[in-house]
Order: structure tokens, then sequence, then C-alpha cells
């Protein structure tokens, strides 16, 4: 109920055209709680395999490590300059070649060391923005992501929810509005510091983390039948509220903006 989603809801900010103080605000909160969140989960979901996965989190963050050290290293002798150039004179596309063998490199680790995939494409994102990513490659991944990856990604949610298991258990969707209503409570608490409360409970979108949990939870045999489609509606909840905030948000910005008279 404490996490965000950064995906979700950065997107939603970005097409809304929603800017100012509290805004970006809000973006670093969603940021952090999608960060900390990504890393608690395989430590709280099992605390049997919490050694385990903390170590895989260590393992990525250190090849994370490294690979800003080798990016920057390459963009102070002029390498990465070179390739751009050459990449871009010959439609390579050399960058999101690498980025993406980087990527599932990265899951792949992430994988054996039983942690989320998501740390492993957060780690990537951080060290690309900390170096400073090229416009192209910019429009490069967001083609990817936009284009092929996120499509199939909620082609396989719906497919992999069993909605059927919440017909057959009705205090299974109690759980699940619960889980959504809860983590609207738990991001509301910003409205008591001053945060507007469309922007609090837009930083309430849920997706990937729930997502992870209710995937690692049935790969580890640690939820009951129809917990991990209790998980997806509550996310499915915040989601709901997240673009109904947002329509809220920006109309009260134009509203603001707009010449009186």
């Amino acid at each position: 109920m404490a996490s965000s989603s950064a995906a979700l809801a950065l997107p939603v900010i970005d097409s809304l055209k929603l800017d100012g103080p509290p805004v970006l605000s809000v973006t670093t909160q969603i940021a952090i709680a999608d960060a900390a969140s990504i890393v608690l989960l395989p430590l709280v979901i099992n605390p049997g395999q919490a050694l385990h996965a903390g170590l895989g989190a260590i393992a990525i963050a250190a090849c994370a490590a490294v690979l800003y050290w080798l990016l920057r290293l390459a963009n102070r002798r002029g390498w990465r300059r070179r390739m751009h150039r050459y990449s871009h004179k010959h439609r390579l596309a050399l960058e999101l070649r690498l980025s993406l063998i980087i990527l599932f490199a990265l899951c792949a680790l992430a994988v054996t060391t039983h942690v989320s995939i998501m740390l492993a494409g957060f780690a990537l994102g951080l060290v690309l923005s900390a170096i400073g990513e090229p416009r192209r490659l910019a429009r490069q991944l967001f083609g990817i992501t936009e284009g092929f990856f996120g499509p199939l990604f909620f082609i396989w949610l719906g497919a992999s929810l069993q909605v059927r298991e919440l017909g057959e258990h009705p205090a299974l969707i109690v759980l699940g509005l619960g889980l959504g209503g809860g983590a609207l409570l738990a991001h509301g608490v910003g409205r008591l510091f001053g945060q507007p409360l469309t922007l609090a409970v837009l930083s309430a979108a849920q997706l990937g983390v729930p997502v992870a949990a209710a995937t690692l939870g049935t790969e580890q045999h640690l939820l009951a039948p129809g917990e991990p489609s209790a998980l997806m509606l509550g996310a499915l909840v915040t989601v709901a509220t997240t673009s109904i905030a947002g329509v809220v948000a920006a109309r009260r910005q134009s509203a603001s903006t707009a010449p009186s008279g």
C-alpha cells in the first residue's frame, strides 16, 4: 500500500502537462516510494529468503555502479560520442542494442538471485539518467516501451488474472478493495502536510509492485488461491483513481493559469 508506480503516474503527469513545484515534489515522492518498494518486496514477501534476495539486490546495485563508472569513462574519452555518431550515420541503433543487452543481463541476474526484474530495470534507468541519456536513445527506448513492452505487459497481466477466483471467494473482493483503499489513505496523508489532494491520490498509483508480489507469491507458493487476483484488484482501484485525480489536477491547473476577465 505504500508503493507507487512511476511507470504509471509519470506518463499521466506528462500527458496532462502538469507542472509546478508541487508536481516536482510528487514526482520525487513517487520515484522514492517506487524504488524502496521494489527493493524491499523480495526481502519481505519471503523472510526465509531475505538474505539471498538482499545479496541479489546488492549484486545488481554493484553491477549498476560498475556500469556507471564504465560509461563515465567512455564519455570522458570520447568513445561514447564516436559510437553515437557512427551509429547515427549507419543507422545501427547501437546505443539501443547495448542498452537492451545490458537490461536483459541484469534481468537474468535478478531472476537467478530471486529479485524482481523491476529492480534491474530501475537500476539501468538510474545509470542512463545519471550519465545523461541522449535524446535519440530516449526516443528509441520510449518507442520500445510504449510500442512493445508496455502492451505486451498488459496482455500478460490480463491473461494471468484469475477473475473467476474472486467470484468464488467474495471475501477476496473485499480484500482487493481494502488494499486499494488503504493505498489511497496511506498516500492521502500527504494532504496533512500541505500536498494537494489530487496529487496525493495520484501518488498512490500502483502496478509493478502488486504484479511482482503476485508473481513471486505464486511462484514460491506463498499466496492462497485468489489472493493474487485480490492484489491486482487493489492495483486497479488505484489506477482508476489516479486517472481521475490527474484529470482533476489538470483542470485546476488550467483554471489557475487562465487569464482573469
